[in-house]
């Protein structure tokens, strides 16, 4: 029977290796292939957005340009003086150099009722209205500058010049999967453009701007194309491409057709234009373009009145992430094999090498499963088998002392669970008990004082009041810190909330000698808010702030916009907070204030209320010159509008805006 026994253990071991190792390696191959493919696929979606933001931050860089040469071309004084003069020759020349050195189709002159003084392009037309324009018609109503993208009509493009009508029009390419046209060719033109007022002694005498058209123009998806993807080429095609649309037409573009020109003229496809332009959402997608398939990007393009008229696009070879992912498998499933064939001969030999004590092994670990932690392997040899059998007894032996210490934790600490929940609903029954009986003695001690003001008692009831009054707002500050309050969301304006808090705290009597400052932008949207929380969070950091400048000071409360969120602002000059002090002070029931000055909550349920409004709450300090809390509120989606003032951004101003 042992001479039987042993094969059939030594086959049933091998068999069961064997099987372990192909299932584990057929397994670990096709989940790794498709992790690589996931993880290639999301990392392309990843780069193509990235280099579509870049590529929108060269077109918005390109439009800030233009912008802040117009306006300073408009307050030159000098060239106002020519302007009001209406000295032809000398403007022209002043717009030709500029022209040239913006690399702009057109630059012109109107005056206030926009009619055309000067034309850098076509000198000898001039006189004509041009306020049916979209931009000159907001600097004529809003009387500042304006700039973006924007639409301009074949019969002032032929104004301009017969040149720029011609690179205007385009034939429309019929594109399989693209929407129905009615139109046969595109005529009107599509520019990145800037205007601004010329003011001369307060009256504005006119009106200059400029102009980029961006029908057949590819210097600029040619520079996208070479700084975003640096022209890299795969089997003699561009990696990267980027397309400018007018609606869903291409009138700017490095997409090549089979024929090796530019795809312009053709049309972006039916599902594409409904997402973008229709629903103005971000299109993020593999997407057949003209002949190849591209991990593509599309965003919609918008005019100085938020309305969408084209698409920006860049798109990434699909082909560059399936050369990444073939390789990668191959050498994936390659590494596989080889592991798995180690595998196999190392257990082989380990097979051959065990054998032999297993059942010793099996009976003993049986018994381990049943909970027989005192049996004993048979040591019968001093070698490694022999050493194996002795460290089995020792992992036993050292199983069955964690089983023990494991169990005995396991009760203390349901034990220290219990104890807590306990101890949880202690706290707040006792709070909740204990405030009824406060108001009672807070009552009659205050009807007492009364009755007995200016007797040997009074001082003995003014301490059992103030003494009471304190030990209220302790509970009450634990029963708000306990409570998870919910958000009664509302629309409101902070600016509003801010000054219903402070017409309360002029009469209070902590700021009677100290001077309130406001800094509050007037552009704020509104939100949805928790007022009476809000409301709760200023006033607290507000008489905190009071409680800092026990001599007098100035509390400065300041609010705006800053990229998607609104921020506040609430500063002092009191005394400041220690540095060792700062990390603490959101902490409940820490304070460092006098005893009976404050409870130590304050902090804690504003930190808290502005949690639950998904913001952020941070505060910076210097001893001695004040301290600063700043409040981040996050904006709805639907409020934070496209187009805002990328430049100024990135200057960090704290209020970006439109035009100027």
């Amino acid at each position: 029977m042992e001479g039987q026994f042993k094969p059939k253990i030594r086959v049933k071991l091998m068999g069961s290796l064997l099987s372990v190792v192909i299932i584990a390696g057929i397994g670990s191959t096709g989940i790794g292939v498709k992790i690589i493919n996931d993880n290639i696929l999301g990392q392309a979606y990843v780069d193509v957005e990235t280099q579509l933001n870049m590529a929108q931050h060269i077109y918005n860089d390109r439009i800030n340009v233009i912008h802040l040469f117009i306006q300073h071309l408009a307050s030159l004084t000098y060239f106002k003086e020519a302007v009001a003069a209406k000295n032809r020759r000398f403007i022209v020349n002043k717009l030709l150099e500029v022209k040239k050195e913006l690399d702009l189709d057109i630059l012109n002159i109107a005056d206030g009722r926009g009619r055309i003084i000067v034309r850098s392009r076509n000198y000898s037309l001039y006189n004509d209205d041009v306020s049916e324009a979209l931009f000159i018609r907001s600097v004529m109503e809003r009387r500042r500058s304006c700039y973006g993208t924007e639409l301009i009509s074949q019969e002032y493009l032929q104004r301009e010049g017969r040149d720029l009508s011609e690179q205007a029009f385009i034939e429309v390419v019929p594109t399989p999967r693209a929407r129905h046209r009615e139109k046969t060719f595109e005529d009107a033109g599509m520019i990145l453009m800037a205007a601004a007022p010329i003011f001369f002694r307060g009256t504005m005498i006119g009106i200059v701007y400029g102009a980029k058209l961006l029908n057949n123009n590819f210097e600029f998806v040619d520079r996208i194309k070479n700084l975003v993807f640096r022209d890299e080429k795969l089997n003699g095609s561009d990696i990267g491409t980027a397309t400018i649309f007018k609606e869903d037409l291409r009138i700017s573009t490095n997409v090549k057709k089979a024929d090796g020109k530019r795809a312009i003229g053709t049309l972006v496809s039916k599902e594409v234009y409904t997402k973008v332009f229709e629903h103005e959402k971000l299109w993020l997608d593999k997407a057949f373009v003209v002949n190849n398939w591209y991990i593509s990007a599309y965003r919609p393009l918008y005019n100085i009145e938020n309305r969408v008229i084209g698409i920006l696009y860049v798109g990434i070879l699909e082909e560059k992430y399936n050369i990444i992912k073939r390789d990668i498998a191959v050498y994936y499933i390659v590494m596989t094999c080889i592991i798995a064939v180690i595998a196999v001969i190392i257990s082989l030999y380990l097979i051959r090498n065990i054998v032999n004590p297993i059942r010793s092994l099996v009976d003993t670990a049986r018994g381990i499963g049943l909970g027989r932690y005192q049996e004993k392997i048979e040591i019968r040899s001093d070698d490694e088998i022999g050493y194996l059998c002795a460290t089995f007894n020792m992992m036993m032996d050292t199983i069955s002392e964690r089983d023990l210490k494991l169990k005995e934790q396991t009760e203390r600490k349901i034990v220290q669970s219990e104890k807590l929940a306990s101890l949880g609903r202690l706290a707040s029954g006792i709070a909740h008990e204990i405030n009824n009986p406060l108001t009672g003695v807070l009552g009659y001690s205050t009807v007492l004082l009364e009755d007995l003001a200016e007797t040997p008692y009074q001082e003995d009831l003014e301490i059992i009041v103030n003494e009471t009054k304190r030990c209220r707002d302790i509970v009450r500050g634990i029963l708000d810190f306990a409570r998870e309050t919910k958000i009664e969301g509302e629309r409101a304006n902070i600016n509003s909330i801010i000054l219903d808090v402070l017409s309360i705290l002029h009469k209070h009597v902590n700021f009677q000698n100290i001077r309130i400052e406001t800094r509050l932008a007037d552009d704020l949207p509104d939100m949805s808010l928790d007022v009476n929380q809000i409301k709760s969070v200023i006033n607290n950091l507000a008489v905190n702030a009071a409680d800092a400048m026990p001599d007098g000071g100035t509390l400065t409360i300041a609010s705006y916009r800053r990229g998607n969120e609104i921020i506040i602002e609430v500063s002092d000059t009191g005394t400041g907070i220690a540095e060792e002090n700062l990390s603490r002070i959101f902490d409940p029931f820490f304070t460092t204030k006098e005893v009976g000055k404050g409870t130590g909550l304050g902090l804690a349920v504003t930190y808290g209320i502005i949690e639950r409004h998904n913001g952020s709450i941070e505060v910076k300090s210097t001893e001695g010159k004040g301290t600063t809390f700043y409040i981040h509120l996050p904006l709805q989606k639907e409020q934070c509008h496209y187009g805002d003032d990328v430049f100024m951004k990135r200057l960090s101003l704290r209020a970006p805006g439109g035009g100027q």
